[in-house]
């Protein structure tokens, strides 16, 4: 897996259409590590959560992952050589449940629209049409921020202001989005376990839910780069870095050096991380 890893048509789709897909990341033996140390903090941490935030805060294996080399040398072709990885979340979506993510931009939190502030989806499992795999608008970037309504437990919008009375049930997005007129028919990115897509901050993306038995799993990423980022108070770390000295006022940090079951009672006390706690 070694040598070039975006071609020249791949990063003119990447401006023309807003995301890339089907990128080889993981080899089968990383897939199945990764796999088994998810499941293992999944099962000691407890419960059939869906979504666990900001893993890689906590635990060495998930910062591993969000920094894998590989991972990083797409993004080193969109974004430059400094790199900060924002969020992490790992998505678990069981087998005949009814949650699914509706249509909304990763941009309209942090109020980012430039296409070096990407977010990724990394399968540790296959990802298909069946078992709800992301789907994107191809383009839709290109429309530029879309107002969306907020979840009734998070603070609204302030240019959006409406009412929750019709917020759809089982939606995990938190925020979402009407689809413009005249847009591209969706797109579902079915992939294989290991690969990776990447889109645009405004791209609006999505997910049915998993009518499969099988879970549908894998990491769902944010980045930018140190000229797009002025959000303080959230935590930070460094994914790659050219030693400008020009960025060092950004905070580094790493999981603490505890062991298994101390990071795991770390996560569980922070109640930031884990959300969306249903089961179904």
């Amino acid at each position: 897996m070694a040598g070039p890893v975006l071609t020249d048509q791949q990063l003119s789709d990447y401006t023309e259409l807003g995301f890339l897909h089907s990128l080889p990341i993981l080899s089968g033996a990383e897939v199945n590590y990764y796999r088994a140390e998810l499941d293992r903090t999944c099962e000691a941490i407890g419960g059939r959560v869906p979504r666990f935030n900001g893993l890689h805060l906590f635990f060495q294996w998930a910062l591993e992952l969000s920094t894998h080399p590989r991972l990083l040398d797409c993004l080193e072709q969109l974004m430059g050589p400094n790199i900060l990885l924002t969020s992490t979340r790992f998505l678990y979506k069981h087998g005949q449940t009814t949650s699914y993510v509706g249509w909304h931009q990763d941009g309209v939190t942090q109020r980012l629209n430039d296409g070096r502030a990407p977010a990724i989806w990394l399968g540790l499992t296959a990802a298909t049409a069946e078992n709800g795999c992301l789907r994107v608008i191809p383009r839709s970037h290109q429309h530029g921020m879309l107002p969306h309504d907020s979840a009734p437990d998070l603070p609204r919008l302030p240019e959006y202001e409406k009412s929750f009375e019709n917020w759809p049930q089982n939606d995990l997005s938190g925020r979402i989005a009407q689809v413009p007129p005249n847009c591209d028919p969706p797109f579902d990115i079915e992939m294989q376990a290991g690969e990776m897509s990447i889109h645009h901050p405004l791209m609006l993306h999505g997910s049915n839910p998993n009518q499969s038995t099988e879970p549908r799993i894998g990491l769902s990423a944010s980045y930018t780069i140190p000229e797009l980022w002025n959000n303080n108070t959230r935590p930070i770390v460094w994914a790659r870095r050219n030693g400008s000295p020009a960025h060092n006022h950004f905070r580094i940090d790493r999981p603490p050096n505890t062991n298994f079951e101390e990071a795991v009672a770390a996560y569980c006390a922070d109640e930031r991380q884990t959300i969306y706690a249903r089961s179904e």
